[in-house]
């Protein structure tokens, strides 16, 4: 796994939520390209500052954010240079979002899409890069998969992305799992919302043609495949919790890329 990771802790990027400049909290994005643009891909709690439920603030000031920074790798003589940057949340005038959510289900869907310029990507490495993208990987029950993220606002090696393991709690091939959501069993922490859920492979994985059903060998240095974004654990406040955590399918994220729709709270 490690070839993999190290190939792609630059598309990682540390979130940083401010009302005015002042933080209010801290999570995962990751940067992702649809066609010639580029995004910081989130959940959609994470840039409202909101309840996907009720649609009430978080924090406990009932403050919403406006502002998000994040940090993009550059090289540099001595290694890797850290950028950071600011972008507006919402219109400075009007208070409209500038950044997208789901077009049909709003923040019943807890990813989010903000624009960016591609400057501010850095070196990240786009997700669907033919070299190593492997969306037919095959990921049965119990395999192995990977949460890159920023728990407790802790990084490695600079900003680097600290990369938790997780294991496929339930199925991705049937019931909501195959266009909506699924569960991973992992002790994940504060600061993982948004976070990527990948599956990694070295050298070989097995691939799933889902028009003949038949699985195939794939030989090849570095393959990856991006299931979908991590949005938080179920029943927090229980140390004695199961330690599942809920992932939003990728299929929603493209919908949401494809519809640019700008978000929209609903207070319920």
């Amino acid at each position: 796994m490690a070839a993999t990771a190290n190939f792609l802790s630059t598309s990682i990027t540390k979130l940083e939520i401010l009302y005015d400049g002042k933080l209010l909290g801290s999570g995962t994005g990751f940067f992702y390209k649809q066609k010639s643009n580029w995004f910081v891909v989130t959940n959609w709690h994470v840039l409202s500052g909101r309840d996907p439920v009720s649609g009430q603030p978080r924090h406990d000031s009932a403050a919403v954010p406006n502002q998000c920074r994040f940090y993009f790798a550059s090289l540099a003589e001595t290694g890797i240079y850290w950028n950071q940057v600011t972008y507006f949340l919402t219109h400075p005038l009007t208070d409209a979002a500038l950044w997208f959510q789901h077009p049909v289900e709003g923040q019943d869907i807890d990813i989010a899409a903000l624009p960016i310029e591609e400057v501010h990507k850095g070196i990240a490495k786009d997700f669907q890069d033919p070299s190593g993208n492997a969306p037919d990987m095959l990921i049965d029950l119990g395999a192995e998969v990977f949460l890159p993220g920023y728990p407790l606002g802790l990084s490695a090696n600079g900003l680097m992305a600290i990369w938790k393991r997780a294991s496929l709690a339930s199925s991705l091939e049937f019931g909501e799992g195959i266009n909506r959501y699924f569960f991973v069993d992992t002790a994940t922490r504060e600061g993982m919302s948004g976070a990527p859920c990948l599956a990694i492979s070295n050298w070989r994985h097995y691939e799933l043609d889902r028009q003949t059903n038949k699985v195939s060998v794939i030989d090849r240095p570095i393959s990856w495949r991006l299931l979908g974004v991590y949005s938080g654990r179920l029943n927090p406040s229980d140390s004695f919790e199961a330690q599942l955590g809920k992932v939003w399918r990728d299929n929603l994220l493209l919908d949401i890329l494809n519809g640019k729709v700008f978000a929209c709270v609903k207070l319920r």
